[in-house]
């Protein structure tokens, strides 16, 4: 019994030994299969721009990557663990100089190893127009505005911004209201901040001309301001040349098919693209407030003073909601107050100046806000008032360049600032009836004179307006 059991101890230990040997994995020897590698980059890349792995791979362990040769040296580099190929040193990447690099890749694996090629075919770079952007925040005509393209010196355009431009290439851009391109006289073009910067800056067309970088086009469309005036006896409105004086016949606004006469104040409003007007008194005709159509020039009553709530409306301003602002009075050198009005004609109750003794002209304007205005009195002189009427401050203007040098003859009738801030004033020589334009320097409390734009009373004009060029 005892030989039994060590002879069976004996064999378990022999089946145990046999059954380890046949379980024990198989030492394979590495196996490395790899492809070779070839892409496309256009020249001036960025360094570590990615050009792509290296399709490689072992059956047994992990692969180690290394660049053996390239050509030119340092232009490319691999990630060891992953095979991930980059760009090293970007400079090598010209065309003109190295259309092709080229290398040779080794993946290893204990101490197997095996190589690919490499190839690089460095592209000509080419550019587009990237950014294209039209700042329309100071443009109000109703069409939008688009960008139009030609890379072809005019003779076509497309709305489609250029791709695969090339350093040196030249590239028209016009500017499309949609119906027509916009006439130079009639906005303001800026194309400062593109890059490169435009061969033209002041009109709706500029070139061009690629540079090494993609196009980043800008620009800035401003409606050109014509500032008008309104011949009191005959309704005729005159464009005015603020430097000069000059008048240029502009157009004559109609009520009921008659001549609109004896306008005292005109407002655009930028909301609804109407001008606003007020009418003296005239005989039985009560001073009324209207609107005007510029694309018809008709004008329709909007407020007829029913009640006699003013005598006249002396000058008006758009509020920032789109209302209307006034100077009114009472006549006779009463009643002088700021009066506003919605666009229908519904009128507020009036507020009476306070702070100060105002009389005539009352030639409206904002101040540096438009929570204060600027009104025009007799004997040249501005006050600062609130919007309820309280006069914070008051200034004596003084004369540069009047022929008639007494300050006390001038009534300050209309205010008017400009796009860029200038502020100009119509002003009445109440010795000889005459109407003068001048520059308002708040700096030196002058009024400076640029013209005498009428005579006499027969042939007085009032209504100082900024109107969109585009309107009329």
């Amino acid at each position: 019994m005892k030989k039994t059991s060590i002879l069976l101890g004996i064999f378990a230990i022999l089946l145990n030994l046999g059954c380890s040997k046949d379980d024990s994995p198989e030492v394979k020897d590495p196996v490395i299969t790899i492809s070779d590698f070839e892409s496309s980059i256009e020249e001036n890349p960025v360094e570590n721009e990615i050009l792509g792995t290296i399709e490689a791979s072992t059956n047994t362990g992990t692969l180690v990557y290394s660049l053996t040769t390239q050509i030119p040296s340092g232009a490319l580099k691999i990630n060891s663990s992953t095979g991930q190929l980059s760009v090293a040193d970007p400079s090598a990447f010209v065309f003109e100089v190295n259309p092709k690099i080229t290398a040779t890749v080794q993946a290893k694996v204990e101490d197997v190893t095996k190589s690919a090629n490499i190839t690089i075919n460095v592209t000509e770079e080419t550019l587009k127009v990237a950014t294209a952007v039209i700042d329309k925040t100071s443009y109000t005509a109703p069409e939008d505005l688009t960008f139009l393209y030609s890379t072809d010196g005019g003779d076509s355009y497309s709305t489609d911004k250029p791709t695969n431009l090339e350093e040196g290439d030249e590239i028209l851009v016009n500017i499309s209201n949609g119906i027509t391109d916009i006439s130079k006289d009639d906005f303001f073009f800026s194309w400062i901040g593109s890059n490169p910067v435009a061969k033209t800056s002041e009109i709706a067309l500029a070139k061009f001309v690629v540079g090494s970088t993609d196009l980043d086009i800008k620009v800035a469309v401003t409606d050109k301001i014509e500032i008008l005036v309104s011949e009191r006896q005959t309704g005729q409105f005159y464009t005015l040349d603020p430097s000069t004086g000059e008048k240029t016949q502009a157009f004559k606004v109609t009520l009921d098919g008659e001549n609109l006469l004896r306008v005292r104040g005109a407002v655009y409003n930028w909301f609804d693209r109407k001008l606003y007007v007020s009418t003296t008194k005239f005989a039985t005709t009560k001073s009324i407030l209207h609107a005007v159509d510029l694309s018809t020039m008709q004008a329709t009553t909007i407020n007829s003073n029913p009640n006699d709530t003013w005598e006249g409306l002396a000058d008006l301003v758009i509020t920032p909601e789109g209302n209307i602002l006034a100077t009114m009075a009472l006549g006779g050198g009463t009643g002088q107050s700021l009066i506003s009005f919605d666009t229908d004609g519904t009128d507020s109750a009036p507020v009476a100046f306070t702070g100060a003794d105002l009389c005539c002209g009352l030639g409206l304007t904002y101040a540096d806000t438009t929570n204060e205005v600027w009104v025009g009195d007799i004997s040249s002189k501005l006050h600062k008032s609130n919007l309820n009427g309280e006069i914070s401050e008051t200034l004596a203007l003084g004369l540069d360049d009047f022929v008639n040098t007494n300050a006390d003859d001038y009534y300050i009738r209309n205010l008017v600032r400009d796009h860029i801030g200038n502020l100009y004033a119509l002003c009445l020589d109440d010795s000889n009836g005459s109407m003068h334009i001048a520059e308002v320097d708040l700096t030196s409390n002058t009024l400076i004179h640029i013209a005498k734009i009428s005579e006499n009373s027969e042939d007085q004009v009032n209504a100082l307006v900024f109107i969109p060029a585009y309107l009329f």
